[in-house]
């Protein structure tokens, strides 16, 4: 009997003892609310000299380009030239019909030699007429007639002379030159096409080397700019998107005096120092107009900011809590960002924040790359 109550005493120990364990395990597992100091990852707050930028989407130009346009109208006989081909200044690229054009070289030779014909019979009567005159043969009035018949043969002779001048011209302008040596780009006529003079270009010449990329800076961003013009030349990397690597470097050499009215922005230009192969004309590119840096500048990892709708903040580490620490937007680049605000160098900012982490809770450093 004695024997079977120590067996249940003995039991009864041990089934109490795993009891206790068990509840000291949940408990130890259990968070301890905020008396627990989360882990949590941060970075240091750098201080440093930062770039000043302004990103711009820009299309890839010729710097020397040439529209060739008819100046004479007609319709095209032959075409000389095919689209790529490079050609000399001076070089034929199409040649009009110049028929209609040779036919008033003939009639204008034709009323010229007539108006001479008029005008030296005009000038041998005058000349007649003049001693006449002075022996009082013939009257002030025939004299004058005499006078006025030679003034109308001389502008007759005048116009005549024009109008050949003109036809020449207009046969001249026949043949359709290349103005600049350069490269044809795209043809728009055919042999046999129509043309008007001053009307739609033919094609368009493009001169070798330089590249000039066409861009508008927003008005907000132009104050910024003209300082950097100020201060001397504006730099520009030139880039296939906003990810790619620099394909070229330039610099500014073009700024409106006035706002486009359509799009509200300032059109600029870039002139590329160097043409690399991987870059055309009408190649859509992205533009980084270097402005100069920022110095001492509070710089903080994109994933450090929060928002909220009284502003931003970051949560910065303090005496082993993380505070709340609001901080103003100065500028953005490659997903570093400039801040103001009471920021100290070197001082750790979240750049994850955990769900259960409250303003001033108790946190532990994680290291974290930075």
């Amino acid at each position: 009997m004695k024997l079977r109550i120590l067996v249940i005493l003995f039991v009864l120990a041990l089934i109490a003892g795993v009891a206790y364990r068990i509840q000291n395990q949940a408990g130890s597992e259990r968070p301890a609310g905020g008396d627990r100091a989360l882990s949590v990852k941060t970075v240091p707050v750098a201080v440093r000299d930062f770039p000043r930028v302004i990103d711009l989407p820009g299309t890839l130009e010729a710097a020397h380009q040439v529209a060739i346009v008819a100046q004479a109208g007609g319709s095209v006989l032959q075409q000389h030239v095919q689209e790529g081909d490079s050609v000399r200044a001076g070089q034929v690229l199409f040649s009009l019909d110049a028929r209609p054009a040779q036919a008033r070289i003939a009639q204008s030779q034709a009323a010229l030699t007539g108006a001479h014909a008029e005008t030296a019979e005009a000038e041998k009567k005058r000349e007649r007429l003049s001693p006449l005159l002075q022996s009082g043969y013939i009257s002030r009035q025939e004299f004058d007639d005499a006078q006025l018949a030679l003034e109308a043969a001389r502008a007759r002779a005048g116009s005549a002379r024009a109008e050949l001048e003109s036809a020449r011209l207009e046969v001249a302008h026949a043949q359709v030159r290349a103005p600049i040596a350069g490269r044809v780009g795209r043809i728009l006529v055919r042999p046999g096409s129509l043309v008007q003079a001053g009307g739609e270009p033919l094609t368009t010449l493009l001169a070798p080397g330089t590249l000039d990329v066409r861009a508008s800076v927003a008005q907000q961003d132009w104050p910024e700019l003209a300082a950097a013009r100020a201060q001397g030349k504006v730099t520009a990397e030139i880039a296939l998107d906003a990810d790619a690597p620099v394909q070229a470097r330039g610099e500014l050499v073009f700024a409106d005096a006035q706002i486009d009215a359509a799009t509200g922005a300032v059109p600029v230009k870039v002139r590329l120092a160097a043409t690399p192969p991987a870059l055309l004309s009408g190649q859509g590119v992205r533009v980084r107009l270097l402005l100069g840096v920022e110095p001492d500048a509070k710089v903080v990892p994109e994933a450090a900011l929060q928002h909220a709708q009284e502003g931003t903040y970051v949560y910065v580490v303090r005496g082993g809590k993380a505070v709340v620490q609001p901080v103003k937007l100065v500028r953005s680049l490659d997903g570093e960002h400039v801040v103001a605000g009471e920021l100290a160098a070197g001082e750790p900012v979240l750049i994850e924040i955990p769900q259960r982490l409250k303003a001033g809770g108790k946190v532990k450093l994680e290291s974290a790359p930075r």
